[in-house]
């Protein structure tokens, strides 16, 4: 064997062995680089998932705050018409004062609190400001002015007026 055969030789598995170990490290990139996509892949997903309950939790938040400020929206509206029903029906009984029928009725209110603080001491009755009267018996009084009239009036109508809403 010559030295020129053996350097052949040598050359020859050199190349071998350099071409093993380059398809070894090629598969072994190959396996990490895999790896590493599959790692980015789950990461991507994890983060994309994570994302979306966010951005369903604060679609959900928005939901939450547009509902809640349509429902003040609706009450304040409900307030507004409840609050001119009340201011009509004031001034429809304002009215009364200068109805000619008002006497009676200050007749009729007068003879009512007298017989409910009969036994409490001297009744007085007096003219409330804005209509109606007053009476007093005692530690007792009873209002009867148009104002508390038809504020209580309203209070028993709650129901029916409620029904406005349904």
């Amino acid at each position: 064997m010559t030295l020129a055969a053996v350097r052949d030789g040598a050359l020859g598995n050199a190349h071998e062995e350099a071409d093993a170990i380059r398809r070894g490290a090629q598969q072994r990139a190959d396996q990490l680089l895999a790896g590493a996509r599959a790692e980015a892949d789950a990461l991507v997903a994890a983060r994309r998932a994570a994302a979306q309950r966010l951005t369903d939790q604060e679609e959900g938040a928005q939901l939450a705050r547009a509902r809640a400020a349509a429902r003040v929206s609706v009450l304040k509206a409900q307030r507004a018409v409840l609050d001119e029903a009340a201011a009509a029906a004031h001034t429809a009984v304002r009215n009364l004062v200068r109805d000619r029928r008002d006497a009676s009725l200050m007749e009729r209110l007068s003879a009512d609190a007298r017989a409910r603080l009969a036994g409490h001491g001297t009744v007085e009755v007096i003219a409330a400001p804005g209509g109606g009267i007053v009476a007093r018996a005692g530690s007792r009084e009873l209002d009867y002015s148009f104002d508390a009239l038809t504020d209580r009036c309203l209070q028993r109508m709650a129901g029916e007026l409620e029904r406005l809403w349904r």
